[in-house]
């Protein structure tokens, strides 16, 4: 028995689960890519966002990306196979939290344009569904936890996935299909294209 009751993964299953390991953890470096492209936008023009259009305008497509890099990061989620018996916990609780992050995601974009629009955004509606990512993302923490005291992986081997993963997430040539958009004043932006 392993540490919570839970049984300690070995052989065979533990090589399967070292894998679904590899692929969930891609996934987050993805994630965390996309979210560090946004916010860098964010704190560049965050400040004037309000009094500039142009800095809305910079935010807004900037959240248009964000919106179909959840969508993709919930597409590569659901793509994980096999997921093995012992990592369904972990699974879904990463799943759980890809779509309150989608959901956070619109919520931020609707924001953002209504803000380019001269108008004030429900603030209160995205900070509670980002508490709802927050409190979903510490779940699947803690499922993580137990899935790798389970696996018995060193702290280096962990450590060697993570850096592999941002490396990957750094090379990866994912963009989101772009259109054409015209605000009311006939600037012409590129916006990620988004259908729900």
């Amino acid at each position: 028995m392993g540490l919570f009751g839970g049984a300690t993964i070995k052989g065979e299953e533990q090589q399967r689960c070292l894998a679904y390991y590899e692929a969930e953890v891609g996934v987050t470096a993805f994630q965390t890519r996309e979210a560090d492209l946004f916010n860098g936008v964010l704190t560049r023009c965050g400040k004037v966002v309000k009094k500039d259009p142009a800095a809305a305008r910079e935010v807004r497509t900037a959240a248009h990306r964000l919106v179909e890099a959840a969508k993709e990061i919930v597409r590569r989620r659901e793509q994980i196979e096999p997921v093995p018996e012992t990592a369904l916990f972990l699974h879904w609780a990463w799943h759980i939290t890809s779509l309150t992050y989608a959901v956070w995601a619109q919520a931020t974009l609707s924001a953002m344009e209504t803000l380019s629009n001269g108008m004030t955004p429900h603030y209160k509606y995205v900070q509670h569904v980002a508490g709802e990512h927050k409190a979903a993302w510490l779940k699947a923490q803690k499922e993580e936890k137990k899935f790798l005291k389970q696996m018995h992986i060193a702290k280096p081997q962990i450590s060697k996935i993570a850096d592999q993963s941002i490396e990957s997430a750094k090379a990866d040539g994912w963009q989101p299909e772009v259109a054409a958009t015209s605000d009311d004043e006939g600037a012409t932006t590129e916006i990620a294209v988004y259908s729900i």
